[in-house]
Parts: C-alpha cells; sequence; structure tokens
C-alpha cells in the first residue's frame, strides 16, 4: 500500500505521540522535478486545561495546538507541588481549581478563573524542540524565606522584581522578569528533567503576582500587543484554549509592566 507524500507531510506531528514521526518517502519512489515543495510537518502537543463556565462550573478538557513559544509560554510557570497561597489556605498547583480565590502580591483577593498544563520532556529528539530547562531557586536565595523551600519554575515564570533599578526600563519600581535571569550557578540554578515533568499556569480575574513559597510569581497574561504580534491563525489557536474569554481585551490591563532579559542584566548590573 503507499500513500501520497503530500498527504502525509500536512500531519501535524504530536510531541506526545512517539508512534507519530516525520514521514521518510519510500527509497524506490522519487518525485519529479516539477512537483511542488511541501511544509514541514507542524509540531503539536497536547494541553490540559480547566476554566470556569458561564454557569460557574468548572470545565475541563485536553486540546491539541502547536507546540510554540507563544502558547507554551501560557503553561509554564509553576512545576508540579509548587504551593500556592489562597485563601483556603496553601494549595498544591496541582490541587488548584478554578473558582478558587488566590492571594496576591498587590493585597487583593482574585478569582482563579483558569488553568492550564503541559507535560516537558527531557532530551527531545524531535527536530526544532529543545531540552526543557527549568530553574530551581534554593531556599533564602532571595532572603529569608524567599523561597521556603526550594522552589522550581517553568521556563517561562516571571517575578515580581520590585528595585529601584527597575526604573531605568519601565518608570515604574515594579516589573516582572524572567526567573531564568537570576540563574548564578549557587544559590539559583537552571535544570534539566531526567524524566517528564507536568508545569501549569494561572489565570486571575484580574491579573496579578500569586504568591508561591514566600515569592511573588506573575499570574498569565499574553501580553497587551499579542494580537498584533501573531497572525491570526494562530491567535485564534490561541483564544481556543481559553473558551471562557471572548477576546484579547478580557484579560484586563497588566499588573506590571515586563522587562526583557536585556533590560534586567542592565539593572541588576546597574
Amino acid at each position: 500500500m503507499s500513500y501520497s507524500s503530500n498527504a502525509v507531510s500536512r500531519l501535524p506531528l504530536d510531541l506526545f505521540s512517539p508512534q507519530i514521526s516525520t514521514p521518510i518517502a519510500p527509497a524506490a519512489v522519487a518525485l519529479p522535478r516539477s512537483a511542488p515543495l511541501t511544509r514541514s510537518p507542524r509540531l503539536t502537543r497536547r494541553y490540559e486545561i480547566a476554566y470556569l463556565a458561564d454557569d460557574g462550573s468548572v470545565e475541563c478538557e485536553t486540546r491539541a495546538a502547536p507546540a510554540v513559544r507563544e502558547i507554551e509560554e501560557a503553561f509554564s510557570a509553576f512545576a508540579r507541588g509548587t504551593v500556592i497561597a489562597t485563601a483556603d489556605g496553601p494549595v498544591a498547583v496541582e490541587d488548584i481549581v478554578p473558582g478558587m480565590v488566590a492571594l496576591t502580591t498587590e493585597g487583593r483577593s482574585e478569582r482563579i478563573t483558569w488553568i492550564g498544563s503541559m507535560t516537558l520532556f527531557p532530551n527531545c529528539s524531535i527536530p526544532g524542540v529543545s531540552p526543557a530547562k527549568m530553574t530551581r531557586i534554593t531556599a533564602d536565595a532571595f532572603g529569608v524565606g524567599r523561597p521556603m523551600p526550594d522552589l522550581v519554575l517553568g521556563p517561562r515564570a516571571r517575578l515580581l522584581l520590585r528595585d529601584a533599578r527597575s526604573r531605568m526600563a519601565t518608570g515604574v519600581e515594579s516589573s516582572y522578569a524572567p526567573a531564568r535571569c537570576f540563574v548564578d550557578g549557587v544559590s539559583i540554578i537552571e535544570v534539566t528533567p531526567v524524566a517528564p515533568v507536568t508545569v501549569f499556569h494561572l489565570v486571575l480575574e484580574q491579573q496579578g503576582s500569586v504568591r508561591a513559597a514566600g515569592l511573588e510569581i506573575e499570574s498569565f497574561h499574553p501580553g497587551s500587543d499579542f494580537g498584533d504580534r501573531v497572525d491570526p491563525q494562530l491567535s485564534a489557536e490561541f483564544l481556543g484554549l481559553f473558551p471562557h474569554l471572548k477576546g484579547f481585551a478580557e484579560f484586563g490591563p497588566m499588573c506590571h509592566p515586563r522587562l526583557s532579559v536585556r533590560e534586567v542584566e542592565a539593572a541588576l548590573n546597574y
């Protein structure tokens, strides 16, 4: 039995399905020189989401979407086991259910409306996918009880930086900075998981800083210019992962501005 090479080449490649691999054309078959070039298979990933529906019920779904940075950022801030401060007391992130109330650094109590997760795999051999990198912040790295105990954050986690030096880049003294910027190889280290690890992120009714093990971590927000930065198809696929929202405007305003890696380095070396 033979298959059309064009049809096979359009199949998405699912990172969670090892049996699906890049199609290899039989050696005996040669395409004519005039045959049009086909696109490489698109990498996709399975994402787990739970959200508050309009009637207040909690809906849980598994969805496939592109394995691209813009989408993965919405799922990769907290490692499994991270304890989040809620109105009901400390709760492990994997036990959080939409509808719970998170206590924010800004002094607000915000309802959690969405939680998403995905699994990171080590030593991924699929072309174009680099191994997962996590950030381990050891106890007291930022001062007594900051954090306590050690805190492991996902690849896209951002810390709330409250430092007068951040005024150089943002004009305000509080801003969000990528956690990986603080890696020093001593008390804050980069780690590559040797086994699959599940990572999570949260959306609050109004964006704020989630309290986790004594540190302040940004709750998810796509950014005020997300819709302008990506193409319409990716925008639609992205919003499909947030069924409780009708558009980007419903994420609301960002609580603090964000610093790039370069801006953080400049501020810390000031």
